[in-house]
């Protein structure tokens, strides 16, 4: 019986094998040079707050409103920027009062596959004034600097630049390129779009991530991109069929796509007001924004994600040699001879050690940890780079160092201990997910876990089919000990499964009752 629980256990604990985000010095060192200045420049420009040059004479874009007449400057004024970098560009006229606006980045591998980075261009109120500093010339200004920095740059994907008009009358614009696209039957792969990122009033750096359930897989390489590029910022993820932007007719004709926008708690007093303008645009915020929205799509055009698959190891009375197994893949070869994948281990919080692997088939890569006495704690992380150095992976996420791969510990660890006696949950001490109570229940219960670190926190309700039925939370905790509950009025009676991913890796699968 003993021997079938913990048979159980593994085959739940293996970490799933969704792509793990690598970190890249080209992509940090491409995105930062978004710099205060730049982007402060472009953001008046656009916004009025200074005049600029748009058809080689100087103008002040008063208003961005559909009905205004500076709203075709405006668009010119994106237009010749994008050609300015040496973009291919062009307006898309979807009908006499509207116009889109795009450039193009054509791909080297995948020409015939895009990736979208987007935002609307169009602002309000109506009248002769409407600056829109934050709604939106601040999602607009991120994508003239991602099309400004990344020109030089050849991607294995091609990237499409949109800003879009007529949002403010009801994503007019997104619409019409959304139906073309789809008739067309154009390969888009993923769509980010940035809709007001340049407002924190309390100063806390959480930004929302709004995906549909189609769009998951997609959206968690895109906030991954931010959680290991600006990891300042704390995104909080939503699932939910969120309508008010850009990103919307894209999820209605099936494509992937992501809007990214400052917290809608804490929403832009300012709002649709003659008073949305520069002056109160928080600057730090929008620059790092700006920053991890470039680290995204360039992650997205040279793929440099990763996936890890590793069954944590257990706790036990045993002081011998534990092995370590992983099968590590990627799009991109993985360097395997020298300064192949590393297992780094600790001791009682001591320094890390380095472990080369000792057995290696295709992609599997087994290490030995030397045997440890009773009471010691290990910590753990894998690493690996592609074969030509461009990133590095680590599992957990957010290592980093290159040749060697995974020099620079990620900011969470696997954990395991040698303890006197067997325990009974059989999981690393760091991650503790505990079995909901009551259970069987109807119609809530509670789930506890526990942290030993402040981490990013996942919790999902799986079917028995293994599809997952709702996202119960997906947000920052500190370390100690926390309570969710799920209510299950709404669903039928059932065996459910429930899930913890702790900074983007699976920890724990736990099985719950619903009875009614």
């Amino acid at each position: 019986m003993m021997k079938a629980i913990v048979t159980i256990f593994f085959l739940l604990a293996t970490l799933s094998t969704f792509p793990q985000v690598g970190f890249s010095p080209k992509i940090d060192s491409i995105s930062n040079l978004v710099t205060t200045q730049s982007l402060s420049k472009l953001t008046r420009e656009l916004s009025g707050d200074t005049s600029t040059i748009i058809g080689g004479l100087t103008y002040t874009i008063l208003s961005r409103n559909a009905d205004s007449p500076h709203n075709p400057k405006a668009a010119q004024f994106i237009l010749e920027r994008f050609q300015s970098f040496g973009l291919s560009a062009r307006y898309m006229n979807y009908r006499a009062t509207g116009t889109n606006v795009i450039a193009t980045k054509l791909g080297s591998k995948y020409p015939g596959k895009q990736y979208i980075i987007c935002g609307h261009y169009d602002n309000m109120p109506t009248g002769a004034l409407a600056p829109g500093a934050d709604d939106n010339a601040s999602g607009t200004c991120s994508v003239l600097e991602a099309a400004r920095l990344l020109a030089p740059y050849t991607f294995d994907y091609t990237l499409i630049f949109i800003a879009f008009d007529e949002e403010e009358s009801g994503l007019i614009g997104s619409h019409a390129y959304a139906d073309s696209s789809y008739y067309k039957g154009d390969s888009i792969l993923g769509v980010l779009n940035f809709d007001m990122i340049a407002w924190d009033g309390n100063n806390d750096n959480k930004i929302n991530i709004y995906s549909n359930n189609n769009s998951v897989s997609f959206a968690d390489i895109a906030r991954f991109s931010f959680n290991v590029y600006q990891p300042v910022l704390d995104v909080v993820f939503v699932v939910s069929n969120m309508s008010g932007s850009d990103h919307y007719y894209f999820w209605q004709r099936g494509y992937k796509a992501i809007c990214g926008i400052e917290l809608t708690s804490d929403f832009n007093p300012y709002y649709h007001t003659v008073n949305d303008n520069f002056s109160h645009v928080n600057m730090p915020y929008f620059l790092k924004f700006t920053k991890a929205v470039l680290a995204s799509l360039m992650t997205f055009g040279w793929d440099y994600t990763i996936n890890f698959n590793h069954t944590p190891i257990v706790a036990t009375p045993e002081t011998t040699p534990r092995v370590a197994t992983v099968v590590i893949n990627s799009m991109h070869r993985i360097k395997k001879l020298v300064n192949g994948p590393r297992l780094y281990y600790r001791v009682n919080g001591g320094s890390f050690n380095s472990l080369n692997f000792n057995y290696n088939n295709l992609d599997t890569f087994k290490f030995t940890i030397p045997g440890q006495s009773i009471g010691s704690i290990v910590d753990y992380y894998y690493a690996a780079q592609d074969s030509l150095a461009n990133f590095v992976g680590t599992m957990p996420l957010g290592g980093r160092g290159l040749n060697p791969p995974g020099t620079i510990a990620p900011p969470a660890f696997l954990q395991y201990t040698v303890i006197n006696e067997i325990a009974s949950n059989n999981e690393p001490a760091v991650y503790k997910l505990d079995q909901n109570y009551p259970n069987p229940f109807n119609p809530s219960t509670n789930i506890e876990f526990t942290l030993g670190a402040m981490s990013n926190v996942r919790i999902v309700i799986s079917d028995m089919l293994g599809k997952e039925v709702i996202e119960l939370l997906n947000q920052r905790y500190p370390a100690g000990s926390h309570k969710v509950m799920f209510d299950g009025k709404h669903y039928s009676s059932g065996v459910y499964y429930y899930s913890m991913f702790v900074e983007g890796t699976l920890i724990e699968t736990k099985k719950m009752m619903l009875l009614k």
